[in-house]
């Protein structure tokens, strides 16, 4: 509030601008880890915000301030005794080869071997940062009073986007990421749900070297795909990648119900495979998304009727899926023409090539009609706009509907035919074929 002003009073730009930048980031780095993920979103959301805001918050999805030495040897001690260096090496004058917001990560080695990997296997060490829990306590207090004064606004109509219920989904999927265990167990599940997939690869936990507050896993090398990005590299290799992005995502969401929840650039690594095809390392696995059966289905037919361009099915699903409405038979009329009229109108593109201005609209419909969005619909919808940001940095002429439609199909196939199966038909016919 004080240096924007003199900032743009000088100019808008030199010295004074960088200085504005790098409080920014230090306030945000202070404000705690919860923070730190927000704007680490934020800075992939090029569509909503400035280039020059996500340019220099796109820092933190690189390196965040970490902790001490000694810090970390205390926790080390209290996971494994004082004897912890006969399990891992860890070079101790070396600093850490990355800092997130919930913990930092330095290279070791195994000093034994341990289930599949040999003893001088090359792993990565996340010690979590001292009194972190606390301050994500603190985060969600905050957050939570903040939801509650904005849904509170007459006139607004802010309940209706799901604001407070979307910090308690957020702060479901958070707490997980504080015990480190549970990422190595996320770790497991993906690599299981893409063991036929040579181009995704996940770090292998090592479970016998993991805590609550360490988690040790492979150690992966590539190139951040954020380098792709640039000119260097030629256009069908960031086609490659593009499509590889979009489809890993959508199985994630379509086909498996299990999404990583923080797939930002920073997290993300390329290399290649045995075969020489480009393949995605996923890391940092803490933030996972699992909305169940139910959940799961009512979100492949609303993204699926979005895709198709049925705004009145999408609606109508929208309003039949949500836990509370005070909308009257006309507001659910006039929301789902309204979806409609965002379907039709925007007849040129997709909805999955615009997804952050779909979802913007359909906000404002839901406010103005009183029909209360689930939250989880959302977060899967951003999760799908985040990866759609990647895969446009690399290639902006990427049709996404013509890749996602065929995966989209199958979710529904998948949904019908157990829709069958618990029906009995299955049984009978198999009855009558045996008679």
């Amino acid at each position: 509030m004080v240096l924007t002003p003199v900032v743009m009073a000088v100019g808008g730009g030199g010295r004074m601008a960088d200085l504005n930048w790098e409080y920014n980031l230090w306030g945000i780095e202070y404000a705690g880890p919860t923070f730190i993920k927000l704007c680490q979103w934020a800075s992939t959301r090029a569509d909503l915000f400035p280039a020059v805001f996500c340019d220099r918050l796109s820092r933190l999805q690189d390196a965040t301030r970490g902790h001490s030495w000694r810090e970390t040897e205390g926790t080390l001690i209290d996971s494994f005794g004082k004897n912890w260096r006969e399990e891992i090496h860890i070079d101790e004058n070396k600093s850490p080869i990355g800092s997130g917001c919930v913990a930092q990560v330095y290279k070791g080695n195994l000093k034994k071997a341990t289930g599949l990997l040999p003893a001088g296997q090359e792993v990565a060490i996340k010690i979590i940062h001292p009194h972190v829990r606390e301050k994500v306590e603190i985060d969600f207090y905050l957050m939570d009073k903040f939801a509650k004064f904005v849904e509170a606004i007459p006139g607004l109509n802010a309940e209706f986007l799901s604001i407070k219920d979307s910090v308690e989904q957020f702060r479901l999927i958070m707490y997980p990421q504080l015990d480190l265990r549970c990422e190595a167990h996320a770790l497991n599940k993906f690599i299981k749900n893409f063991s036929d997939d040579d181009c995704v690869r996940f770090p292998q936990p090592v479970m016998s070297h993991t805590t609550p507050n360490i988690l040790c896993e492979q150690f992966i090398k590539g190139q951040p795909i954020i380098e792709y990005m640039r000119e260097k590299h030629t256009q069908a290799e960031k086609t490659e990648l593009a499509v590889l992005g979009v489809v890993t995502s959508l199985k994630m969401i379509f086909e498996h119900d299990y999404v990583h929840g923080d797939l930002h650039p920073g997290n993300i690594l390329v290399d290649k495979n045995s075969k020489g095809q480009y393949r995605m390392n996923l890391l940092d696995c803490g933030i996972v998304v699992e909305m169940g059966e139910d959940d799961h289905k009512n979100l492949v037919q609303i993204l699926g009727a979005l895709i198709k361009k049925d705004g009145i099915l999408a609606g109508q699903l929208m309003v039949d899926s949500a836990k509370h409405t005070e909308a009257t038979q006309k507001d659910v009329d006039m929301f789902c023409a309204g979806i409609q009229k965002i379907c039709f109108e925007d007849e040129d593109e997709n909805f999955l090539e615009k997804v952050g201005e779909y979802i913007a609209d359909i906000c404002y419909l839901a406010c103005h009609h009183k029909v209360k969005l689930e939250s989880k619909f959302i977060n899967a919808s951003l999760a799908v706009e985040i990866m759609e940001g990647i895969a446009s940095a690399l290639d902006n002429t990427l049709r996404v509907q013509e890749i996602a439609l065929p995966i989209v199909l199958r979710a529904e196939v998948m949904y019908n035919f157990r829709k069958v199966e618990k029906s009995g038909w299955i049984d009978s016919i198999k009855k009558w074929m045996g008679a």
